[in-house]
């Protein structure tokens, strides 16, 4: 089903290897304004040059954000602190880090590949969330510019019994690791052994593979694709902007990581919130906790069962939070996850927020952290409103995708997340 590809990597030099806590970046899309400066001060080299370079000011079409990145990418390579690598390789990656909700100590283990690009009808790569198209048009400039992957999308594919990795691991040796933020251990390999290679290549030829994380990198590389094709009189079919980089991890990994996405609504008088949460009783079975014992209600939040459609709501002006069982009828695929049934069931009939509006509109905020959510409503109290929702498993995405379903925005947060300018590809 699905063509993977081992490819020459560009990577940082052998010179710099001590040196990628310095280089290396999360995914574009959760860099802050804040921590984008902050990357550009940490190292001269750092990937966030490449990836998401801060604009001039002001900004013209003949000096912008997508022609310094490829300034900065041309220079790097001229002056050798990035290089392609001498031969085709699969990259071992491995992600060891502390489970923000369990604390235990975990390992995921993928790789990096890169897979021939097809659209969604081929049923080859399922997507399994809406897409927005001022993130697509960010990122067609940038790839326009600098012909270049600088990131990685993230896939799952099917193998229960491990086979992919013990195959990789076994002929993998160690290029580079790096340290990020949260503490995470990033190690990335390289396995360059063409009977190894062609077994792991020969087992995705029956895979279906499915997006975790990348779902707006991956229609802007169709697009990019297709934009490259129009500039030749006979495209090679086997060019590399007919592939897309991806970290790929087994659907089955124990150490798999979802964190919730919780919602977060700004504005909103207090007779409105009176009224919300008047009519969110009609709803709903509520348990009211206090503001103050925010760690008991969490516990209860988490403790609710897999049947059940249960939401946690933080309320501002009444400084309580409260946990909504939900009077629905839970099913399988999107129905049976809580992200839809808060916004069918509360966001759209209660708020007005509909999918629509989310889509054309700034309504929403989002946050991985539940502490960040209680802070924010009820210490700087800038939000009225906070919605807390329980972590997926990996294998809903499988079945949602493989019914044909879209999953609300922003339902699932895999975490940690591969990072940026460890291993890289030219278009």
């Amino acid at each position: 089903m699905s063509e993977l590809i081992p490819f020459k990597g560009l990577v940082y030099s052998d010179s710099l290897k001590n040196s990628m806590d310095q280089l290396t970046t999360p995914p574009y899309d959760i860099i802050s304004k804040e921590a984008q400066k902050g990357f550009y001060e940490r190292h001269p080299n750092n990937v966030i040059r490449l990836e998401l370079p801060i604009p001039p000011d002001p900004e013209t079409p003949e000096d912008n954000r997508y022609l310094r990145a490829r300034k900065d990418l041309d220079r790097m390579i001229r002056e050798g602190s990035l290089k392609i690598d001498h031969q085709p390789a699969l990259y071992p990656y491995s992600m060891t880090f502390r489970d923000p909700l369990s604390g235990a100590e975990r390992t995921i283990r993928g790789f990096v590949g890169r897979i021939r690009l097809e659209e969604w009808e081929k049923k080859v790569v399922y997507p399994h969330e809406r897409t927005l198209q001022g993130p697509k048009e960010d990122r067609m400039a940038l790839f326009k510019a600098t012909s270049c992957s600088f990131s990685q999308i993230y896939l799952l594919y099917p193998d229960s019994q491990g086979k992919v990795m013990g195959l990789l691991e076994k002929s993998s040796h160690e290029r580079f690791r790096a340290k990020d933020a949260d503490g995470v251990l990033h190690v990335l390999g390289a396995v360059t052994d063409k009977p190894t290679i062609d077994s792991v290549v020969g087992s995705f030829s029956k895979k279906a593979l499915f997006i975790a994380d990348g779902h707006h990198r991956y229609e802007t590389y169709l697009a990019y694709r297709n934009y490259r094709r129009t500039l030749e009189a006979s495209p090679d079919p086997e060019a590399p902007y007919e592939f897309v980089t991806v970290f790929l991890a087994a659907l089955e990994d124990q150490n798999l990581s979802v964190l919730p996405t919780h919602r977060l609504v700004r504005t909103l008088s207090a007779d409105a919130a009176r009224t919300f949460v008047t009519d969110l009783a009609t709803r709903c079975d509520v348990t009211r906790f206090p503001s103050s014992e925010p760690g008991r209600f969490l516990e209860a939040l988490r403790a609710s069962g897999p049947t059940e459609t249960v939401i946690g709501v933080a309320v501002r002006d009444s400084n309580e939070l409260l946990l909504c069982r939900l009077k629905v009828e839970r099913g399988e695929g999107v129905k049976g996850l809580d992200t839809y049934w808060l916004q069918e069931g509360i966001l759209s009939p209660l708020l007005g927020i509909t999918p629509e509006r989310i889509r054309t509109e700034d309504l929403l905020r989002y946050d991985k952290s539940s502490e960040s959510i209680l802070e924010k409503v009820f210490k700087s109290r800038e939000y009225a409103l906070g919605f807390f929702i329980r972590p997926v498993s990996p294998k809903v995405i499988e079945e949602v995708s493989l019914r044909g379903e879209l999953m609300p925005q922003k339902s699932t947060y895999f975490y940690p997340k591969p990072l940026t300018g460890m291993v890289m590809a030219r278009l």
